[in-house]
């Protein structure tokens, strides 16, 4: 089972309930007609909504007029987006799912996350349109395929299975002269990935001046009291990551089936925004817009084809 499902209520769900659930859901949605059915690629997805933002996602194919289901993945629905230069997308080796990868222009960070909508880009991919193509055969569509897209819009989302509530930093208030700095840390950052020795240079003196503040400030103050946001990956799957983020917006749902509480929080972290679910009995604190979030998530994200 994924055991991102108590992310969205599931806590008690093991792998018989699992198979039981999605049984009666597919058959359910088969029976009210509830498959988006792509004819020509003869694959289908169902999705089972378990809330206003969150839901499951279940994918397969067509034998015929036979629905297969093949694997699912559960989600929540993103609500901002951010801009990206170029994405790259490519297959896993065991199902038909897809990583992305992009270069995240503020900070430079390279993101790797799991596709949401294997549909959107199915479709994207069978009609031809400005695909730049690395390795990938029309005619052998279970064949492993890499794309690099530009300019497309992404919202990203994440799943978190524990974390605790922290309080604000004080902030200083963005000022003309900040906004300047950050929009020439980003240009430095796009010329140093052109091999700009000088930009290289420029951001190497500005981390080590970074360090040595922090090396000076960590002996008398606590480090989540410097350190305001994070985002850095975790464990050996690339996308799971580790995160401290402000929360800007905040609500409450329940798990329709099961009655548990989640709660949903649009994050920044380290300039990224993040819709993040997990299940109220997974958080330690109370979870308030200007506290912050600390913990792990499984990273997902919606792109806009």
């Amino acid at each position: 089972m994924n055991i991102y499902t108590r992310a969205l209520g599931f806590n008690d769900m093991d792998s018989d309930k699992e198979e039981e659930f999605l049984k009666l859901g597919i058959e359910e949605s088969l029976r009210e007609g509830f498959v988006v059915r792509h004819e020509k690629l003869n694959r289908g997805v169902i999705i089972l909504r378990l809330s206003n933002s969150t839901g499951l996602y279940l994918y397969g194919r067509y034998d015929g007029d036979m629905f297969r289901y093949e694997y699912y993945h559960p989600f929540v629905v993103g609500t901002k987006v951010c801009e990206n230069e170029e994405i790259t997308i490519e297959r896993h080796l065991d199902k038909e799912s897809y990583a992305v990868v992009c270069d995240e222009p503020k900070t430079g960070v390279t993101l790797i996350f799991y596709l949401q909508n294997v549909m959107d880009y199915l479709e994207y991919i069978s009609s031809g349109k400005e695909i730049k193509v690395d390795n990938f055969n029309p005619d052998a569509r279970n064949s492993i395929s890499k794309q690099s897209l530009r300019n497309k819009k992404i919202a990203l989302t994440g799943l978190s299975l524990g974390g605790i509530i922290l309080l604000p930093t004080a902030k200083k208030k963005k000022t003309k002269m900040t906004q300047t700095e950050e929009e020439n840390r980003k240009n430095l950052i796009q010329a140093a990935k052109k091999g700009d020795e000088n930009a290289i240079e420029s951001l190497t003196i500005e981390d080590m001046d970074k360090y040595n503040e922090l090396t000076q400030r960590i002996t008398k103050e606590d480090i989540f009291t410097i350190v305001d946001s994070t985002f850095m990956p975790c464990g050996v799957e690339c996308d799971q990551y580790a995160v401290v983020g402000e929360i800007l917006e905040l609500k409450e749902e329940e798990n329709i089936y099961t009655g548990e509480k989640m709660y949903i929080m649009l994050l920044e972290c380290n300039g990224l925004s993040i819709s993040t679910v997990i299940n109220a009995k997974h958080l330690m604190g109370e979870p308030k817009i200007g506290r912050r979030f600390k913990g792990q998530i499984w990273l997902q994200g919606n792109v806009k084809f």
